[in-house]
């Protein structure tokens, strides 16, 4: 793909383009046959730092499987965007520019990405926890945010302050995770709430109460994650929670008391349960069981019908 070149003007490339996936490419290193940067200064932005190389109107970007460290950048992104198993090269530059000018509907000078409303990263290379707090808190506008696999990322370390508009999270395969970081007691607005494979992970506390907006919580294959700890009596404020998974939670060996809190539970899934063998009388208190979802409790050997008729 050839740019033109036009001093003093800013390069736009596809300049009607709202979304661009570029999804299993192993061998694209570069959006150009001829490299416009040197590839191998990380922080180089001598030429892409001017802002002129850019989608103008780019809207959500999917960048999978696919070694891109030179690229046209984003700005202008005001959807989602999705980084799995790629270079933290293109975000890096993208956050470093000023968008003045550079799309059609900026008057005023913004930050990049300020506007984005999903973000998920998986398994970038040169992504540590530095880098994504530091561009975190440029994302004011986030709604949803999912941050998997990524080794060198300490969640606990991480300021959440600015996400206090985030209604989605997911985690999933970070091992440093050993309990729910206190930042996330400012994620007031937090609906969804999803931890997965996160083997270090023992408490959810004590930053769960502070989630009191949840209605939906799935957790799976955590490890060592204990539920049956005596400060779950929290869970009495969580009255909106309407979804609850739980998924491959070995420590747990029955079902804590806490849950007759959930008074307006409508889905609850149980699933690998080893050492389950009967369910709480509590249960009898979830009054909001609907019969068009009422779920199938199967742990293994175990399949309970009948408590929910």
């Amino acid at each position: 793909m050839q740019r033109k070149r036009s001093q003093g003007e800013p390069e736009s490339f596809f300049p009607s383009l709202k979304s661009l996936c570029l999804e299993n490419c192993p061998n694209m290193k570069s959006w150009w046959r001829k490299r416009s940067i040197d590839d191998d200064n990380e922080d180089d932005t001598t030429v892409i730092g001017t802002s002129t190389m850019a989608f103008p109107c780019l809207s959500s970007l999917e960048i999978a499987n696919c070694p891109l460290t030179s690229m046209p950048l984003y700005p202008s992104l005001d959807d989602d965007l999705r980084l799995v198993k790629t270079c933290s090269r293109p975000l890096k530059q993208t956050m470093k520019m000023n968008i003045t000018g550079t799309t059609p509907s900026s008057s005023t000078s913004s930050l990049p990405l300020s506007k984005l409303k999903a973000f998920h990263v998986h398994k970038i290379e040169g992504l540590d926890t530095h880098m994504l707090d530091e561009y975190l808190k440029h994302f004011t506008g986030l709604k949803k945010l999912t941050i998997g696999d990524c080794k060198e990322v300490d969640l606990e370390g991480m300021q959440w302050e600015p996400l206090k508009n985030l209604s989605h999270l997911e985690i999933y395969n970070i091992p440093k995770l050993v309990s729910l970081p206190i930042g996330l007691q400012h994620l007031v607005q937090l609906k969804t709430l999803k931890i997965r494979n996160c083997n270090g992970l023992r408490s959810l506390l004590p930053v769960f109460q502070h989630l009191t907006f949840l209605e939906v919580l799935v957790v799976m294959n955590c490890e060592e994650l204990e539920l049956s700890a005596a400060g779950f009596q929290i869970f009495q404020d969580h009255t909106r929670l309407r979804s609850l998974a739980l998924e491959n939670i070995p420590e747990c060996r029955h079902l804590p008391e806490w849950i007759q809190h959930l008074t307006n539970l409508q889905i609850l899934s149980l699933v690998d349960w080893p050492n389950l063998t009967s369910l709480p009388d509590e249960m009898r208190c979830l009054t909001s069981w609907k019969k068009g979802v009422r779920r199938t409790l199967v742990p293994i050997g175990i399949r309970l019908l009948t408590f929910l008729q």
